[in-house]
């Protein structure tokens, strides 16, 4: 039936073959646009909207942590490095000689000469300065690591800046944006009212000039907003999305600011590094010391002479010898080396008393600041509650004639400067907690990367075991798709 009706409507083969084609070439545009559709948005990036995703985002994507880090595995070469002069040194070498002699009969003799073999050294003794650069070398390393935390945690504290800065100034445009519009519904309004005789010239100069300020601040706001914008990209990576307010950690508060101070002391990355500091150059102390100590080397030797001559024999060689050396002047040098090592030890302790001086005060401030920012907070809530009250009573009171209409726009801009107030308090009080964290060495991210807990055999067989224990236990299925806000600080340690 179908062939009757092509057919019937003149379709010849040709023409169904071409048509056939068209649909096939139709199909094949359309899988390749759907095609192209699921690669791009598979390739669109997953914009942060809360501030868990948005730190996890500046761990991944910030490049100056992912210089610190290569800057870390410098210093795990150089542990590497400090390790490889406990292991023997074994090289091999060959040498091709040929010797030509004119002898007085006047014959040329030529003597090829060649020599291959293997040479083996092993350290035995140096003063343990291999042990002590080796032990120095491992603090450094975990210094590094210290200092790879500390560098994160600052980033971290700026990324939470701008990400509230963001979300504050966005706040802001929509608050200013609406007063303006209020302000110019106000202005027809007032001159209508001059028209009917209500209100004179003086209470529309009042409207325009408080309309011409609404407008200047919402540009300054719209500038606020491009210039936290960028921060944002240029921590995170990519332009802010759509924000939400950010849960508050306060399960991490302490009880007091004794408190606050004792777990700076003890969890602060950048302390810690210090101490890794002092610890290193007390093994450099030590090392250089080592230099006025004996030095033992072994060393074996086998090699195989070949030569073409007859007058030369093939020989075979294997040596072993021991040698003991003793420094006995060398002009100060060593003595200086010492009194360098034990100079730059004396200043690292220093920096580090003075560093524990600045951590203990920078966490009891943050920790005030915290409780200042709640309390500005919740003044900032409770005036906003009494301004729109207060402009409540006041439109009533001048509909009965009890107040003008200057107050009224008065009343509006106090509520307007108590709505931007409670903004901002807001946004800080937000920053004050993650610095409260921040200065503690509690604002921290773990991740993949961490090579250094990777590395040591002691955490590495904790974690094992913890995983092996989980495993036993029955646990519910985890959803795909971004980190939900339900506990977005459990990176935080």
């Amino acid at each position: 039936m179908n062939g009757k009706l092509r057919t019937g409507l003149g379709v010849t083969p040709a023409g169904k073959a071409d048509a056939v084609w068209r649909v096939a070439n139709l199909g094949n545009r359309f899988a390749s646009l759907m095609l192209l559709a699921s690669v791009c948005l598979v390739a669109r990036p997953v914009l942060a909207d809360n501030l868990a995703q948005m730190l996890y985002d500046v761990y991944d994507n910030n490049p100056e942590i992912h210089a610190q880090e290569a800057g870390l595995a410098i210093k795990q070469a150089e542990t590497k490095k400090a390790n490889a002069a406990f292991m023997p040194q074994i090289s091999a070498y060959a040498s091709q000689s040929m010797v030509e002699e004119r002898l007085k009969t006047g014959r040329t003799e030529r003597t090829r000469t060649s020599q291959y073999g293997i040479k083996a050294s092993q350290r035995l003794f140096n003063g343990f300065q291999g042990r002590n650069n080796l032990i120095r070398a491992k603090y450094e390393e975990k210094s590094g690591y210290y200092q790879l935390k500390n560098r994160e945690r600052e980033i971290l504290l700026e990324a939470v800046k701008a990400y509230m800065d963001v979300y504050a100034a966005r706040r802001m445009i929509a608050l200013r944006r609406d007063h303006v519009a209020n302000l110019e519904k106000q202005r027809r309004a007032t001159r209508a009212r001059i028209r009917a005789g209500e209100l004179t010239r003086t209470d529309l100069s009042k409207t325009e000039a408080l309309l011409y300020r609404a407008r200047a601040a919402l540009e300054g706001a719209h500038a606020d907003l491009g210039g936290a914008s960028g921060r944002y990209e240029a921590l995170v990576g990519y332009r802010p999305g759509e924000l939400i307010y950010p849960q508050m950690p306060v399960r991490y508060l302490p009880a007091d600011e004794k408190e606050a101070v004792k777990k700076a002391l003890r969890m602060h990355p950048d302390l810690r590094a210090a101490h890794a500091s002092d610890k290193a150059a007390d093994y450099a102390v030590k090392s250089a010391q080592g230099a006025f100590l004996p030095t033992i080397d072994l060393t074996g030797n086998m090699s195989e002479n070949l030569a073409s001559s007859a007058a030369e024999s093939n020989k075979s060689e294997r040596s072993l010898s021991l040698r003991l050396s003793l420094p006995l002047f060398d002009g100060g040098a060593r003595s200086a080396e010492v009194q360098k090592a034990r100079a730059a030890r004396s200043q690292q302790v220093h920096q580090t008393n003075a560093l524990r001086a600045r951590i203990k005060a920078n966490a009891s401030e943050r920790f005030l600041r915290y409780q200042a920012a709640v309390a500005s907070m919740r003044q900032a809530s409770a005036e906003v509650t009494a301004a729109r009250n207060l402009l409540r009573g006041i439109k009533m009171e001048e509909k009965a004639g009890q107040r003008s209409y200057l107050d009224i726009l008065d009343a509006e801009v106090s509520l307007l400067d108590a709505r931007e107030m409670e903004i901002y308090s807001q946004a800080d009080s937000v920053i004050a907690i993650y610095s409260y964290l921040a200065a503690t060495g509690q604002l921290t991210v773990s991740g993949a990367r961490n090579e250094f807990i990777r590395n040591d055999p002691q955490v590495a067989a904790v974690v094992a075991r913890a995983r092996q224990m989980a495993e036993l236990k029955p646990r519910p299925a985890r959803k795909a798709g971004p980190r939900l806000p339900d506990d977005p600080w459990n990176g935080l340690r």
